[in-house]
C-alpha cells in the first residue's frame, strides 16, 4: 500500500509561522554549546552559541505569547524582540536580518512563496547594511546565497512550502560548508562559521516542524575535536585594543543610524548598528566601553549596556587543563594582571548617578568615577547585577567547563549572591554551577577569588577548587578605614548613629567584616596615623590565630584614589606582619568606592595553610 503524500502547504499564516519559528529556535537552542565550541571568528571568544541562544530566547518568549494570526504582525513582533534581546556580533546580525524580513512582510497576513522568497533578499540587505565592514565567508554569505538561489522566478509554478524548504536546505548546507574555506581563521581551524551554522539549524528546525523527516539531524564533531578546532583557530586572538564586546540600546527620536555607525567605527571594530530612528542596538569591539556609552548618550537614552571582556574569556578558554571556571562580581578588588592571568570572569554591578547607569569597572573606571564624584551633585548609588547578567556569563562557561564556581560579595550587604543563585538554577546541568557567599568584599573578596582561581588554573577538580574557596573564606578577614562616613551612611551600609558620632567628634572609623556583617573595630583621630589605626586590629587578629608560631599570611590592599596612602600601608605591612607570603595593591572599584568615598583603604589578610 502506498503512503499518502503529505498535504500541500501553499501559505503560512501567523499560527503556522509561529509553530515553525519556535521549532527553529528550539533546534538552535539544543546545539548552542556546539556553536560555542567551534566559534573562531571574528574573535575566538567561544560565545556565538550562547549569544544566539540569548537573542532567540527573547524572541521565543515573545513569539510564544503572541496571539495574532497575521504573519506579518508576528514577524514584526519577533523582529522587535530580536532587537531588544540581541547579544554579540552574531545576535546583532540576526536581529538586522529579521528587521529586514519584517519590514518586507509587515502587511502580509499570509505568506506565499514569491512573497517570502523576495523578502529573503530584503533581510540579507538589512543585515549587510547594519555592518560597517561586511565580511564574506560568514552568515552574511549564507543569507545572500539562499536569497539568490530562491528568487521567485527560479521556483517551479506549482511549488509549495515543503519544496521550498527542501531547496532552501540544500543551498544553505552547501553555503555553510563553503565557509570552511573562505576565511583564514576557519581554514586553520577546520570549522564552518558558527553564525552560519546557527542559521542552518534554525532552518532545519523549521523544516522538520513543517514536514517531519524533511530535515534529518546532522552529526556533529566530538567535543575533543571542537576543543582542538577552537585552539587552532585562536592564533589571530583578541587584541587588547578591542578587548571588550560592547553593546547597548539607544531610544529616542530621529536617531541617525549611519552617523552612529560611522562614529563607532572610529572607536573600534566589528561594528554592527541595527534598528531605526526610534531605537538602535549598538555592537562594537573596543578597548574602552565607557567611550561607547558616552557616544550613545549623545544620541538618546541608553539602556541594556553590556561589555564582555573577550581577552579574559579567551585566556580562560585556552587553559586546556582547567576543569572549573571562576566567576565573581565587580565588588572584588584585585590587580588587573591577576584577573587576566587567571582568566577570572567578572559580572559588573551598576553605579548610578541620577538617571545615568554605569557598568562598574567596565563602563566606569575608578579614576573616572572619583572625578565624577567630585563634580556631580547627585550622590551615586549602586545596583546589583540581575540574574540575566549572571546567566549570560554562566551559559557560556557551562558550554566549555565541567563546573563553574561563582563567588559573590557578602550577602549581608547585597542581593548579588541571590541573583547569582537564581541564574545558576537556570544554567547548565543540575549541579554544574555552584555559588558561594564569600562573607567578604573588596580586597577580601579578591583574595578568596584569587585562591579559588589558582586552584582551578592548576587543573584541580571541582571538589578541590570548592574546598580551596571554602578554606579561603574561612581564613580571610577584611578591614577598612573610611575617612568620611557620609558616603557609607547615604549608601545605607552603616547605621546613622555612627554618622552622628563622626559628625560630633574628630574621629574616623576602622571597620571589619565578621561573617559578612560590618563591625566597628576601632576609632582614630582624623589627625592621627590612619595606617597605624588600620593595622592594629589586623595584627591583633593574626596574633590570636597564630598563637606562639607566626602564620604565613597573604595580604591585599585596595585604595580609593589614595595611592600614596596605600603604598605607606604596604611598607608598614612588610615591616609589621611576621611572615608575609605575598602582598599586592589594587585600585578600589567604583561600586565599593561609592560607600567609602575618596581616601578609603581596605586591607585583606588571608592566613595560609
Amino acid at each position: 500500500m502506498s503512503s499518502k503524500p503529505p498535504p500541500r502547504i501553499a501559505y503560512l499564516d501567523g499560527r503556522r509561522l509561529q509553530r515553525l519559528l519556535l521549532a527553529g529556535i528550539a533546534r538552535l537552542m539544543a546545539e548552542r554549546r556546539h556553536l560555542d565550541r567551534l566559534n573562531v571568528f571574528p574573535v575566538p571568544d567561544g560565545d556565538t552559541g550562547t549569544n544566539l541562544a540569548l537573542t532567540f530566547g527573547t524572541v521565543a518568549e515573545t513569539v510564544a505569547a503572541a496571539t495574532t494570526r497575521h504573519a506579518g504582525e508576528l514577524l514584526t513582533i519577533a523582529a522587535d524582540a530580536a532587537l531588544d534581546g540581541a547579544r554579540g556580533n552574531s545576535g546583532a546580525i540576526f536581529a538586522a536580518w529579521m528587521q529586514g524580513l519584517a519590514a518586507a512582510l509587515a502587511n502580509h497576513a499570509r505568506l506565499d512563496l514569491p512573497t517570502l522568497t523576495a523578502a529573503l533578499a530584503a533581510g540579507e540587505q538589512s543585515a549587510r547594511r547594519a555592518l560597517q565592514n561586511p565580511v564574506e565567508g560568514t552568515v552574511l554569505t549564507v543569507m545572500r546565497d539562499i536569497a539568490v538561489e530562491l528568487e521567485p522566478r527560479k521556483l517551479p509554478p506549482d511549488a509549495d512550502f515543503s519544496q521550498l524548504m527542501s531547496s532552501l536546505l540544500v543551498h544553505a548546507r552547501k553555503a555553510v560548508v563553503d565557509t570552511r574555506d573562505t576565511l583564514e581563521e576557519m581554514r586553520a581551524a577546520g570549522v564552518e562559521d558558527a553564525g552560519a551554522l546557527g542559521l542552518l539549524l534554525i532552518l532545519e528546525g523549521m523544516a522538520e516542524a513543517l514536514q517531519p523527516g524533511l530535515a534529518p539531524p546532522v552529526a556533529f564533531a566530538a567535543d575533543a575535536d571542537l576543543a582542538r578546532h577552537a585552539h587552532a583557530g585562536s592564533a589571530h586572538g583578541v587584541s587588547g585594543a578591542d578587548r571588550y564586546c560592547t553593546e547597548c540600546l539607544i531610544t529616542g527620536s530621529g536617531i541617525d543610524q549611519a552617523a552612529v555607525r560611522n562614529e563607532l567605527a572610529q572607536l573600534g571594530s566589528s561594528v554592527v548598528v541595527v534598528g531605526n530612528a526610534a531605537k538602535l542596538r549598538l555592537h562594537v569591539h573596543v578597548g574602552s566601553p565607557s567611550q561607547v556609552f558616552r557616544l550613545a548618550r549623545r544620541h538618546g537614552r541608553v539602556s541594556a549596556e553590556k561589555a564582555d571582556d573577550m581577552l579574559r574569556q579567551e585566556r580562560s578558554l585556552q587553559t586546556l587543563n582547567c576543569q572549573v571556571a571562576i566567576v565573581t562580581d565587580s565588588a572584588a578588588d584585585l590587580p588587573a594582571a591577576v584577573w587576566d592571568e587567571l582568566g577570572i570572569q567578572m559580572v559588573p554591578l551598576r553605579v548610578i548617578f541620577g538617571a545615568e547607569s554605569h557598568l562598574d569597572k567596565v563602563g566606569l573606571q575608578p579614576a573616572e568615577f572619583f572625578a565624577e564624584l567630585a563634580r556631580n551633585p547627585e550622590h551615586p548609588t549602586t545596583s546589583q547585577p540581575s540574574p540575566g547578567d549572571f546567566r549570560r556569563v554562566l551559559e557560556l562557561l557551562c558550554s566549555h567547563f565541567e563546573q563553574v564556581l561563582v563567588i559573590c560579595l557578602t550577602a549581608r550587604l547585597s542581593g548579588t549572591h541571590q541573583a547569582a543563585v537564581a541564574a545558576a538554577n537556570r544554567c547548565g546541568r543540575p549541579g554544574q554551577v555552584t555559588v558561594l557567599d564569600s562573607h567578604n568584599v573588596s580586597a577580601g573578596l579578591g583574595l578568596v577569588v584569587q585562591c579559588a582561581a589558582e586552584a582551578a588554573f592548576s587543573g584541580a577538580d571541582s571538589r578541590a577548587v570548592t574546598a580551596a574557596a571554602l578554606q579561603a573564606i574561612e581564613s580571610t578577614r577584611t578591614y577598612g578605614l573610611v575617612p568620611d562616613l557620609s558616603h557609607a551612611v547615604r549608601g545605607g551600609r552603616i547605621p546613622r548613629a555612627w554618622r552622628w558620632l563622626g559628625s560630633r567628634l574628630p574621629v574616623t572609623f576602622v571597620l571589619g567584616l565578621d561573617a559578612g556583617r560590618i563591625r566597628m573595630r576601632g576609632l582614630c583621630l582624623r589627625s592621627s596615623d590612619r595606617v597605624e589605626a588600620l593595622l592594629k586590629p589586623a595584627l591583633r587578629d593574626v596574633r590570636k590565630l597564630s598563637g606562639q608560631s607566626p602564620r604565613r599570611v597573604r595580604l591585599l590592599i585596595a585604595h580609593a584614589a589614595a595611592p600614596a596612602l596605600a603604598e605607606e600601608l604596604r611598607r608598614q605591612c612588610m615591616l609589621r606582619f611576621p611572615a608575609v607570603e605575598s602582598i599586592a595593591v589594587a585600585e578600589m572599584g567604583p561600586a565599593v568606592g561609592v560607600h567609602g568615598g575618596p581616601g578609603t583603604l581596605a586591607l585583606a589578610v588571608q592566613a595560609c595553610t
